[in-house]
Parts: C-alpha cells; structure tokens; sequence
C-alpha cells in the first residue's frame, strides 16, 4: 500500500527529514514538510526532537468512471498536493487510455480544467442511445368498428330496424393502406462500440374475398360492391346471404362467412353461424345462433331452455326468455326472463318494460334496467364488475393451480421418505422398485414446478385484467324484488326488501345502494 505522509521524529531537522524520506520512498524534493514541532538542543544535548508530518508530492488526479451499459463517462477531478496539474492534452491522453473515444464533451472537459472543479463527478462523455424502429401500421379508409346503435322512439319503444351496421364499399375503393416498419438507428456507447437497434415490427393484412392488392402489395381495393369486413386479418368484402323465410328443414343449417339476413323465423334445432352479422326479423326458437359480428333479434327469442346466442358483438333482441347468450359487447332487451346471459360489455334492459327476472345476468361494465326479479321473489342474480369469460377462465386455471400444488407436495413427500430410506441403508441401496417410484416422483416434481409456474404468471395476468372492476353499477329505474342476488366484482348482497329508483355500487368493498344515479 502506498504511504502519502507520515510524522517522523529526529535529534536534528534533517534527520527526521531524512528519516521521512526513507519510510516514504522518494527523495527530498518530492515531498512537503510541515513541522508540527520544533526541536531544542544545547551543548549537543537534545533537550526536545524535531516533530515533522512529511507528505509525499501529488500530482493532480483525473478519475474516471464509466456505467456499468457504457454509455457515459463521469470524471472526477483530485486535486494535487505540491505536484503538476493536468492540461487539456492530458485529459484527453487519460480518455484515450480508458478507450473512450466517442460522445467526448471537450467543453466540459475545458470548463472543468477551467473552474478547477474538484472531487465532483461531471458527465465528460455521453454515447449515442439506440433508435428502435417504428412499428408497422395500417391506415383504414372504412369505418370498420360499427356498433349496434338502437333508437330510443318518443313513445319508449326501442327501435331494433335501423341499426347501420352495414358498411358499404364499392368497387375499386380504397380500403386501407399498410405503412411498412423503420428499420431503426444504431447507437454507440463512449467506448466506441456499435449497439444494434431493433427493428420495428411489421404488420399483418391480408385480402380476404373480393379485395386486391396494389403492385406494391401495400394498399387494398374492393373487387366488387358490397360489404367490408375485417376477420383474423383478412380484409373481405361480401355481399349480404338472404333467407326469405323460416331457417327450417328448406334451408338446413347455415354457415356463411359474411352477413346473413332472415326475414322469417329460426325453428328449434337448427343453426346459423356467419363471419359477419345476423340479423333475424321473426323470433329465435330453441335454436343456435353464432356471429363474428353483432346478433339482431327484431322479435326475440323464445329459447324453451334450447336456445343459444353467441356473439363477439353486441346482441340486440326485443325479448330472450328461456335462452343462453354470450356476448364480447353489449346486451340490448325489453325484457330478460330466465335466461342466462353473459356480456362482455354492458346489459342494457330499457323500452316498456324493462324487465329482468329470473335466471343470471352477467355484464363487465354494468347493467340497467326497469324492473328486476318479480313479488313472487324469483331468484335472479345480477353480477357486474367481472368479465364472465375471464372470470371462468381464471377459476378453470385455479382449480389445475390447486391440483398441481397437491401434486408438488405429495411427490415431495414420497421423495423425503425414499431418500430417508437412502441415508439408513447407504448410498445406492434402493431396490429397482424403490427406484423406479423415486425417479417417477422426480418427474411429477418438475413437471407439477413448472405447471405451478405459468399457472401462476397467468392467474397473474387474469387477476390484473380483473383490477378496478368495482366501479362497475348496477342501475334500476323502478323496483327490486326481494330474492334478486347483486354481485359486484368478488362482494355479493341478497336483496331482503323492495328497493326503488336505486343505484348498486361497491365502495371500499362493501355493496352499498344509492338513488338512481342513470
């Protein structure tokens, strides 16, 4: 370890000097004395030694950090003590030695030279930071997104005809336009070494029917008129599949890929299945109805416990009775009687009646109606606050998390016996049968590991999809029956009494109820 000072004692000046030189290494002009004690002698007798602190000459010390990714460089400037101050070529001599050769900032470095600014860290070289590329994108020249928008008429009735859910195209008409990725910018760190960027990521559109591209493949046209959907990144245009009576032994079951359209009835047992929309002007038996798109009932549906309604958009039915419907959207009545329904927006039960009763009534945003449950105290349960699918979804998950978990412990149990067994008996002792237990209790170890593992991370994500969902409301204008079960997020509250004009909400974790609030 270097010695920078020490204190010497001696009869005489010099021979403390002297004695200070030696224990410090250097010679009498690279060092600072300072006596501490003058000595007295007389008549060669030393009455007092000299007492000295001898410092060994510094020079002026630039010191150098680089973070830990190398992109800057910090210098700290040491003061000298009787030695040489740095110049402006030293400085940069220093860098060149530590291989920092890039960002250099020669004002900061002249100014710090300058002001003398010592032992304070200042930023003398900054690398260039990376520039990731721009993601692809697509630029839409058609409303693809329509939403089911029911009139409200002045008598209070729902209009169900004129929804607009069709977006016309005609031929040759520009339907989107995709705008290709940035590849990006390279950075440099203070060392002088390249940093790759990241690309940006392209998209994915494809023409579906009736669409072509341009020569560059990066614009799309309509092929004929008619209607333009976007389905698993495929952009199409259809024109419209027309029932003009009943969905019925005529016709069979229908699967078509765009939007179908029944001016009659769909009878008991039969489907319709369509890429797009379905839109049915006579009533909905105990029969099967799956979209893509929005499902329009102008009657309704008289399901006769049978009937099925799924929809990655919105539902909108004058009626459901008896019958189940899973929806990604909204949920538009007059009225829900026994029925199942399950949305991933909003239910919205207005018109005359207003009704909901009976059966179970999910929704994600909310729900609103009249009227729910009925004097005769019928079991219906409201929940809001939760996404139905991803609720399900999460307790399928935490079930299998619940199982691997016993499966974890009992491998691990029956792993601390045989190897108990393995510590009496010695090393190796296992019987062939033992063995075979020991290696298969191994593997339900590892596999139930790592199971638990992205079980877990996905109850994560699901438990993070369900954050905030008490602000969801439950509202209704009129009245609520005893026997009605409100649920909001994971808090439920049995109705005992009548309650009117009233708002449902949970606050702080409790199911509280205030006026109507709309």
């Amino acid at each position: 370890m270097d010695i920078k000072s020490v204190v010497v004692h001696g009869d005489t000046y010099d021979q403390a000097l002297e004695k200070g030189v030696e224990l410090l290494g250097v010679t009498r002009n690279d060092v600072i004395v300072e006596v501490i004690e003058e000595g007295q002698c007389v008549m060669d007798v030393v009455l007092k030694p000299y007492k000295l602190l001898i410092k060994a000459k510094q020079d002026e010390v630039l010191d150098i950090y680089v973070t830990e990714n190398k992109m800057q460089a910090y210098g700290k400037l040491i003061p000298a003590i009787g030695g040489n101050s740095l110049t402006y070529k030293d400085v940069l001599d220093i860098l060149q030695k530590k291989g920092i050769i890039f960002g250099i900032d020669y004002d900061a470095i002249k100014q710090m030279l300058d002001n003398r600014e010592y032992n304070r860290e200042i930023l003398i070289a900054q690398g260039q930071p990376v520039q990731n590329g721009q993601d692809g994108d697509i630029k839409y020249y058609i409303e693809i997104d329509k939403k089911a928008t029911p009139k409200i008429n002045d008598d209070g009735s729902v209009d169900y005809y004129h929804l607009d859910l069709i977006e016309n195209v005609n031929q040759g008409q520009l339907l989107a336009t995709i705008i290709p990725p940035t590849p990006g910018i390279p950075g440099k760190n203070v060392l002088g070494q390249d940093i790759n960027s990241r690309p940006g990521k392209p998209v994915r559109l494809s023409k579906g029917k009736n669409v072509y591209t341009s020569d560059d493949e990066l614009s799309l046209f309509a092929a004929i008129d008619g209607k333009v959907e976007l389905i698993n990144n495929k952009l199409h245009v259809y024109s419209v599949y027309e029932v003009k009576g009943n969905v019925d032994n005529s016709t069979g079951d229908i699967d078509f890929v765009g939007n179908v359209i029944i001016s009659g009835n769909v009878l008991s047992g039969f489907s319709v299945k369509a890429g797009g929309n379905i839109k049915v002007n006579g009533v909905v038996e105990g029969a099967t109805l799956i979209a893509r798109g929005d499902i329009v009932l102008k009657n309704g549906m008289q399901g006769m416990g049978k009937g099925y309604i799924q929809a990655e958009g919105n539902v909108v039915s004058r009626f459901i009775e008896n019958g189940t419907v899973v929806s990604r959207g909204n949920v538009l009545s007059e009225a829900i009687m026994h029925s199942n329904i399950k949305s991933g927006g909003r239910i919205q039960v207005g018109g005359r009646k207003g009704l909901i009763v009976g059966g179970q009534v999910k929704a994600t945003s909310g729900i609103t109606a009249m009227t729910v449950g009925s004097p005769m105290a019928t079991s219906t349960v409201m929940e809001v606050g939760v996404d139905p699918s991803i609720k399900e979804e999460y307790l399928l998950i935490k079930k299998s998390l619940d199982e691997n978990i016993t499966g974890y412990n009992k491998a691990q149990q029956a792993l601390s016996i045989i190897e108990s067994l393995e510590k009496m008996n010695g090393e190796g002792s296992l019987p062939p049968k033992k063995q075979v237990i020991k290696l298969k209790a191994l593997n339900i170890k590892n596999e139930s590991k790592s199971k638990i593992d992205d079980l877990k991370y996905k109850l994560s994500k699901l438990e993070d999809a369900m954050i905030g969902t008490g602000n969801a409301k439950i509202n209704v204008r009129k009245m609520v029956y005893p026997g009605v079960i409100i649920s909001i997020g994971n808090t439920s509250l049995h109705v005992r009494d009548d309650i009117e004009f009233v708002t449902f909400k949970n606050v702080n974790g409790e199911i509280v109820h205030t006026s109507f609030e709309g």
